[in-house]
C-alpha cells in the first residue's frame, strides 16, 4: 500500500476489515447450519438413507474413493459449498485494505486484479457509521463516505473494527482541508 504513498504523505489510521462483515460469509456459515440440520433430520426421519458418494460412484461404474465413498451426498455437497463461501470471504477480506493519511483515503481491493479508490478529503460532504443489531455484537460497523456531487456513489466499508475512530479520522482530515486557503495557509 506504500507505493501509492506521495513523499511526505504519513497514514494516520490504516485497517483491514474483518471477515465477520462479510456477506459471503455469513452465507457459508448458514449453508453450514442447513448441512448440519440436513444431516440430522436424515438420521433420524430417514435412517435407511443410502445416497451416497459410493452410490453415486457405482451409478457411473466407479470405485468411491475411501475416505468419501460413505458419506452421505447433500450435507456433504452442502458444506463444500458453504466452504467455498467462507473461503471466499477470507481471501476478500485480507486483500482489502482501508488507510487514511494526511492527504486522502485510500481504499485498496482485489486478488488478481487490485482496485484502488483515492478520495480526495475536498471531494467528501459526509461520513456516517452504521451499525446494526448484529454488528453492535461483533463490534463492527459499516462506514458511508458520501462524495460532494450527488450524481457520484456512496461509498461503503464493510466489517470495519471501530468505526468511529476511522470516522474521526476521516473527519479530522475532511476538516483539515476543508478550512485551507489556496496557499496552504489555515483559515481563521
Amino acid at each position: 500500500m506504500e507505493n501509492f504513498m506521495l513523499n511526505d504523505e504519513k497514514a494516520t489510521i490504516s485497517i483491514k476489515p474483518s471477515i465477520l462483515g462479510e456477506h459471503s460469509f455469513w452465507v457459508g456459515v448458514m449453508l453450514l447450519i442447513i448441512s448440519i440440520v440436513i444431516f440430522a433430520l436424515m438420521g433420524i426421519f430417514i435412517p435407511s438413507y443410502d445416497i451416497s458418494f459410493a452410490g453415486v460412484f457405482a451409478l457411473v461404474g466407479m470405485g468411491a474413493p475411501l475416505l468419501i465413498g460413505p458419506l452421505p451426498l447433500i450435507p456433504s455437497i452442502l458444506e463444500i459449498v458453504a466452504l467455498l463461501y467462507i473461503l471466499y470471504a477470507e481471501f476478500t477480506v485480507y486483500f482489502k485494505h482501508y488507510m487514511v493519511t494526511n492527504y486522502r483515503v485510500i481504499l485498496r481491493r482485489g486478488i488478481i486484479a487490485k482496485d484502488t479508490n483515492i478520495i480526495l478529503p475536498a471531494k467528501i460532504s459526509d461520513v456516517s457509521v452504521d451499525i446494526s443489531i448484529l454488528d453492535r455484537m461483533l463490534k463492527l460497523g459499516k462506514i458511508l463516505i458520501r462524495p460532494e456531487e450527488a450524481s457520484r456513489p456512496v461509498i461503503t466499508l464493510y466489517g470495519v473494527r471501530d468505526p468511529y475512530k476511522f470516522q474521526d479520522a476521516i473527519l479530522k482530515l475532511v476538516d483539515q482541508k476543508t478550512y485551507q486557503k489556496p496557499d496552504g495557509t489555515v483559515q481563521s
